[in-house]
């Protein structure tokens, strides 16, 4: 393990053995101890440490970790029973069984993860990633590329859109409701989400593409002037649901275009932004 290094606590990451060695550092820094895993192609181990190194085609089980970082060739299975931060290679696959756990995607491949716990976070990177989340209060932020997320759980999820297409499909019983901006950074991504059935959720219209089907609950789509831009359809927007908007200066007597059309009702924003109720047959104004 020659060439450059970074230290975390006075232990060294080589920067040949992991990609982000620096960032290793930098983000953990109040790390205690290091366990590094060695080459491997069948083996499996579980580390108790604080911080954790693996390599490639390995299997792996971290209990009381605060931190893994995976970012060498690959193809690792990795279950955390803990809090824990994931820093996945390309083609990992993750299992998060603990609450609190944080997966970050990789620069190429395929990240697969699946989490059973609470207050999860998950972070797409350049390569895609794809799941299942089960718990409740968690946060999902799509990449670069491809991000696929189903979710099932008690609700307050946090869902943001990044520059790649993004799908979310709630399947949730629970009432609580979910906050979803469809591309907050405004890019030309697009999202694709079905809401939850029972609960209020809220969709803040972004930059971009986005199809999203409204639940039974009381849902919110709300457009700030300024951050929005793109086009949204919404599909089985009923009289429980609302359409909110920010910083347009609109009111009961100054209301935006709107054209009836075969697609639905649509909706034109003066930033630009479309907004299509798909199937409706009236408009909502006139």
């Amino acid at each position: 393990m020659s060439g450059s290094t970074s230290t975390v606590n006075g232990g060294t990451v080589p920067n040949n053995y992991t990609n982000s060695a620096a960032a290793f550092a930098n983000y953990f820094n109040s790390t205690t101890s290091i366990t590094v895993l060695p080459d491997t192609t069948s083996g499996a181990a579980t580390v108790s440490g604080s911080a954790v190194l693996t390599s490639t085609n390995s299997a792996m089980t971290i209990s009381g970790a605060d931190a893994v970082a995976d970012t060498t060739t690959g193809s690792n299975a990795i279950t955390t029973t803990s809090s824990t931060a994931i820093f996945t290679a390309p083609n990992d696959t993750v299992t998060a069984a603990g609450n609190s756990s944080t997966v970050v995607g990789a620069d190429s491949g395929t990240t697969t993860f699946m989490s059973t716990g609470s207050n999860s976070s998950v972070v797409g990177g350049a390569g895609s990633i794809s799941g299942a989340v089960s718990g409740s209060n968690t946060t999902l932020i799509g990449g670069t590329s491809s991000s696929a997320f189903s979710v099932a759980g008690a609700g307050n999820l946090a869902v943001a859109g990044s520059t790649g297409s993004t799908t979310i499909n709630l399947t949730q019983t629970g009432t609580a409701g979910n906050i979803i901006a469809t591309n907050p950074n405004g890019g030309n991504a697009t999202l694709q989400a079905t809401l939850s059935a029972n609960g209020a959720d809220s969709v803040i219209g972004g930059g971009g593409a986005s199809t999203i089907t409204a639940g039974a609950g009381h849902d919110v789509f709300g457009f700030v002037n300024g951050h929005a831009g793109g086009s949204e359809v919404i599909i089985g927007f009923n009289s429980s649901d609302n359409l909110a908007f920010g910083g347009y200066g609109y009111s009961i007597t100054n209301t935006p275009s709107e054209t009836l059309t075969a697609a639905g009702d649509v909706i034109k924003l003066s930033d630009g932004t479309t907004i299509t109720l798909q199937g409706y047959d009236h408009k909502l104004w006139s």
